[in-house]
């Protein structure tokens, strides 16, 4: 069986591959990678866009794992007819972006986020609000890997957690589990609402001047989902006409955040450059998905976790 790895791998790394039968491993930088490159190749580690009409041509690749969790920069609609497996990377950033979550939401509460622009200016001053986040209420919207985990860390802070998806099935962690035709009505009851989505037809611009208008003008609210899933103008507008507390935004539309956009200088909004879901562990807890994966694949040719619904595009 022909692998091919457009991921670095380390030796050890790439041993523990060569190690199950039957699998003969290729890697190539995404950078280098041609079209010959992909001959006979069943399977493939992570994406290049450089290889898509090859990819779509092939008739022996079976099963693409890429590195990350977002899949929607790949020909979805052409690999589901062609029938190709496809998995992601999901969960292998959840502690580092649940750890960046968390943070917002202690700044938040401590003031540190005025703090931060004080010290730039050297100045030594206290601001009104100091605040907790000890029985705050926190709704997640799109409970997957790292909104699970989020709930988790909240909880152990004393924190209680409302959940959204499109099932209300209980999930660890969270309180209570609403289904997504009832996050307008309940999103007024929050302390911060947590936009974890991914990028579908159907979560494009949710978050918009009507949700904005519904929630706590108490309440903060923070995206580290998908840029996309904002209405950013709505946002703007919200936050200045004191509809919401303030907002921490991982990720924007567009990226990278214009210079002159007013976000940049509202005291009450933290931006970071969707740097959430970096981490010197990333790769190597992307690459345990993969092992686990391809093992599987080999054994029985099914793959065991993470793959992707083509009709929900996650």
């Amino acid at each position: 069986m022909k692998v091919l790895s457009l991921v670095n791998l380390t030796k050890k790394q790439t041993e523990k591959i060569q190690s199950i039968s039957g699998v003969d491993l290729k890697v190539v930088s995404p950078k280098k990678v041609t079209a010959e490159d992909l001959d006979g190749v069943e399977v493939l580690y992570d994406w290049s866009n450089t290889l898509k009409d090859t990819v779509l041509k092939s008739d022996t690749l079976n099963w693409i794992q890429v590195v990350r969790a977002g899949v929607d920069a790949l020909p979805l609609k052409e690999l589901n007819d062609k029938g190709v497996i496809l998995t992601n990377g999901a969960g292998a950033n959840a502690i580092n972006i649940a750890e960046q979550t968390l943070a917002y939401m202690l700044m938040f509460m401590r003031r540190m986020n005025l703090t931060a622009r004080h010290q730039d200016v050297r100045e030594w001053k206290h601001d009104d609000g100091y605040d907790e986040i000890f029985n705050k209420t926190v709704m997640i919207v799109g409970v997957g890997h790292i909104g699970t985990l989020i709930a988790k860390y909240a909880k152990a802070l004393g924190m209680k957690t409302v959940g959204v998806r499109r099932t209300d099935q209980p999930t660890d962690y969270i309180d209570e589990m609403i289904p997504m035709s009832e996050m307008e009505s309940r999103i007024n009851e929050v302390h911060f609402v947590i936009n974890a989505l991914p990028d579908t037809e159907e979560t494009i611009g949710m978050f918009n001047k009507e949700i904005f208008a519904k929630m706590s003008k108490k309440a903060y609210y923070i995206n580290i989902g998908r840029g996309k899933t904002t209405n950013m103008n709505d946002l703007v507008d919200a936050l200045n006409d004191g509809e919401i507390a303030g907002s921490a935004l991982d990720v924007t539309t567009p990226e990278p955040l214009p210079s002159d956009s007013p976000l940049w200088d509202m005291k009450n909004v933290i931006i970071t450059p969707h740097d959430a879901g970096m981490s010197v562990h990333y790769e190597e807890r992307a690459f345990d998905i993969f092992k686990r994966n391809l093992k599987s694949y080999v054994e029985n040719g099914e793959v065991e976790i993470n793959e992707v619904n083509y009709s929900t595009g996650y």
